[in-house]
């Protein structure tokens, strides 16, 4: 997956908004709570987390 993909795929779900926050982060919001989050890990290779309830895990 790439930034690109990453981005694509949240940028295609229903009202989403987009930021980049916290030294670079690209974080995905519904409304103000966040639902994703994707980075650089050390600036080698990219990082995705999606929040999710217990059961959806």
């Amino acid at each position: 997956m790439t930034l690109d993909d990453y981005n694509g795929f949240c940028a295609s779900l229903p009202a989403t908004n987009h930021v980049v926050q916290w030294g670079g982060a690209h974080v995905w919001k519904v409304g103000d709570k966040v639902f994703a989050v994707g980075g650089w890990d050390q600036g080698q290779q990219l990082f995705v987390t999606f929040k999710c309830s217990d059961i959806a895990y």
